[in-house]
């Protein structure tokens, strides 16, 4: 099935896609919402889960009038009892000590943050939570120890449900909270600046600030750090100067794509041109300056400045120059850089060295060529052209598919 995809044309792979991606998402929701069972097997509708959401059933219901009713019927999750209520939440409480520790040593030494679950799934039952002392220890169990010098004992209160309408069952749980554990190294530090603050107090009057050669037995040594703002402009303006080089290339090269563009299309205006005028009697240089000379007069009406032209005027440039007319044919194929006109220019220069039979007639066939590699030129862009809008196509596709398809989901479940 692959190979006969990539085998059918390009502007019918798409439209395949679209459809089999519906075919596929219709049969995942077939087999996903499997068809309703008739009334006599469908007496009894399954309930959700303990803490799941209400369901909802598309029922068509015959008997209640003329003809079948259809209706739609939420059913609510599954409810405990109040004894499977208190059991279920003991069951979480007994969880919970090791489920909020979040790499604390226990909940009689707590320095970091708590993990308090909303949810506890296998029970179905959510959780909220209350401490006694929000600004050491808020509901989101971020702990704010950082002004504590001792341990601090506070009281969490945790209520357990199993639905909104039902009353919760609270439950207590003693916390103490210790001081951040100390880092030496930055206690260290804390305690040096503080007696250099001490020492720049004691010396306020004098012109400058005598920092210590030694601290705690240890001998110090001192530099000024240097701000490093002013690499970030040299390495802002590498990478400017990269970006301009890397704009300059890719214009460069997009300059050369658009010229080679023109050539190939400006090709068979040319040739006709010069077939015409070869027809009325004129040899082959004339009728070249013949053409440059239309192609000025058209730019002082200011047209569009066209690749092959602008060759052909600069090669004819040779022969004012004082350069023979088979240094200029080769000048102009060379400068055109494509093999058409390379072509062209040797069948000019051997017809103006040794005459070439039946020149007409070989660029009437070269002219029919061209016109036909013109064509499928324009038929290559107008492809790249579609091509391009394709994918903001398949964005449009993908979004208008989302809104479809996720609320059929969510029907589903």
């Amino acid at each position: 099935m692959q190979t006969r995809l990539f085998s059918l044309p390009k502007r019918y792979r798409a439209p395949c896609l679209c459809l089999a991606a519906g075919l596929a998402l219709y049969l995942f929701a077939t087999l996903r919402h499997p068809a309703q069972n008739s009334l006599e097997t469908a007496a009894r509708l399954p309930r959700n889960s303990y803490g799941g959401a209400d369901s909802r059933y598309d029922l068509i219901v015959d008997g209640l009038g003329d003809g079948e009713t259809e209706l739609c019927l939420p059913v609510q999750a599954r409810r405990y009892t109040d004894a499977e209520f208190k059991a279920a939440a003991d069951r979480c409480m007994e969880k919970l000590p090791l489920v909020v520790l979040n790499g604390n040593t226990s909940l009689a030494e707590i320095r970091g943050r708590l993990d308090f679950p909303a949810f506890f799934p296998e029970e179905g039952l959510s959780a909220s939570y209350l401490s006694s002392d929000p600004a050491l220890l808020d509901s989101y169990g971020n702990v704010n120890n950082a002004a504590l010098t001792g341990p601090a004992e506070l009281t969490l209160t945790v209520t357990l449900r199993d639905t909104p309408a039902r009353e919760g069952l609270r439950f207590l749980l003693p916390l103490t909270i210790l001081p951040p554990a100390a880092d030496p190294a930055a206690q260290r530090t804390k305690d040096f600046l503080a007696y250099l603050q001490a020492e720049d107090s004691r010396q306020a009057t004098a012109p400058e600030l005598s920092l210590p050669r030694e601290y705690q037995g240890h001998a110090l040594r001192y530099r000024e750090k240097k701000h490093r703002e002013a690499r970030l402009f040299l390495l802002l303006g590498a990478v400017a100067a990269l970006l301009f080089l890397l704009k300059e290339r890719q214009d460069r090269a997009d300059a050369a794509a658009l010229r080679q563009r023109q050539l190939l299309l400006d090709y068979p205006e040319l040739v006709s041109k010069l077939l015409v005028l070869l027809g009325a009697g004129m040899n082959a240089r004339n009728a070249l300056l013949s053409i440059a000379a239309d192609y000025s007069a058209e730019q002082q009406k200011k047209a569009a400045p066209r690749a092959a032209y602008e060759e052909l005027k600069r090669a004819l440039l040779l022969l004012r120059a004082g350069e023979s007319e088979s240094r200029m044919y080769r000048a102009f194929g060379r400068a055109c850089g494509l093999r058409q006109y390379m072509k062209l220019a040797s069948l000019l220069e051997q017809n103006q060295r040794t005459g070439v039979a039946a020149l007409r007639t070989i660029l009437a066939a070269e002219m029919t060529l061209a016109w036909e590699e013109r064509k499928n030129l324009a038929r290559r862009l107008g492809e790249e052209a579609g091509t391009r809008l394709l994918l903001p196509l398949f964005l449009m596709l993908l979004v208008v598919m989302i809104v479809m398809v996720v609320p059929a989901f969510f029907s589903f479940s």
